[in-house]
């Protein structure tokens, strides 16, 4: 009898192939886990939002937006990290939501504030006493040597209610 099977050779060469295509896959499944973390500084972006300190006002007839007709939220930045931009959002305590009308992602007039400097950003629509906003900074952060705007999660922002 004779016995027929594969040879040692091409055993190897096949086993060598399988173990390359799965590290390969492994490879690129994993690398969206491990991607570059955007950097603030020589730091990551992360931790440099907990050390953001500034205050926020609204200004409820800014001249300088819309020829007067809308309003404004002003930031001091207080603390020694330059704040790119912030998210605005409104809640509705009648409905214990978030306004969809009042989400803005918007940058400074006149562009980054810097440590001890103050700026505003202009919004439309119009105010009630008791509105309720959470104003979130945004950072400007590298990754891979390009600049992205970075949104700071929701708990290192700050609520502010208008009263008039």
């Amino acid at each position: 009898m004779f016995k027929k099977g594969v040879s040692p050779v091409v055993a190897t060469v096949l086993l060598i192939v399988i173990v390359i295509v799965l590290a390969t896959i492994i490879f690129i499944w994993a690398r969206g886990f491990l991607s570059e973390s955007a950097t603030k500084g020589d730091r990551v972006v992360e931790s440099s939002c907990e050390d953001i300190n500034f205050e926020v006002q609204i200004a409820s007839s800014a001249s300088q937006c819309n020829n007067g007709n809308g309003w404004a939220i002003d930031i001091n930045n207080i603390g020694n990290i330059p704040i790119y931009g912030i998210k605005v959002l409104k809640y509705d305590d009648s409905t214990g939501s978030i306004d969809d009308l009042a989400l803005a992602d918007e940058t400074f007039v006149g562009g980054t504030v810097t440590v001890g400097r103050s700026s505003y950003v202009c919004m439309a629509g119009t105010l009630s006493t008791g509105d309720k906003f959470r104003i979130i900074p945004k950072l400007l952060a590298e990754k891979e040597s390009r600049k992205i705007a970075y949104t700071c999660p929701e708990k290192d922002g700050q609520t502010i209610v208008y009263t008039n």
